[in-house]
């Protein structure tokens, strides 16, 4: 049979999930705001990833100190949930409203192109 979660484990998991929403709101902008900057903007990109180390060093304190894997599910689900919202707006490009290009294309064709091998193994 199997266990039911303990209450206050649920409790604690949600309200550790409200100070990590309160952690990722003094560390980012309001998501429009974010949208509206420059597509893969460097400060957001840092403030975001500080959000996120400490919002999910709070959640594995508060959790370790409750001895609950409840409340690391619970408030860990709500972390990864304002995280995906920061990094799709800092993609978002504010010119189209998407995560594509200024010219529409897909942004994986140009990101980080690599260097052509067979003109690097001839020369």
């Amino acid at each position: 049979m199997p266990t039911m979660p303990n209450r206050h484990a649920v409790e604690v998991g949600v309200l550790v999930a409200f100070g990590d929403f309160l952690i990722f709101q003094h560390f980012m902008p309001p998501v429009a705001d974010v949208k509206a900057a420059d597509q893969f903007n460097p400060l957001a990109e840092s403030s975001e990833r500080t959000a996120l180390l400490v919002a999910t060093g709070f959640t594995i304190l508060v959790s370790s100190f409750v001895r609950s894997f409840d409340t690391f599910i619970i408030a860990g689900a709500a972390v990864v949930m304002m995280d995906f919202a920061f990094k799709h707006a800092v993609a978002v490009n504010p010119d189209t409203g998407t995560m594509s290009g200024p010219g529409g294309g897909s942004m994986e064709a140009g990101v980080h192109s690599l260097p052509n091998y067979e003109d690097v193994a001839a020369g």
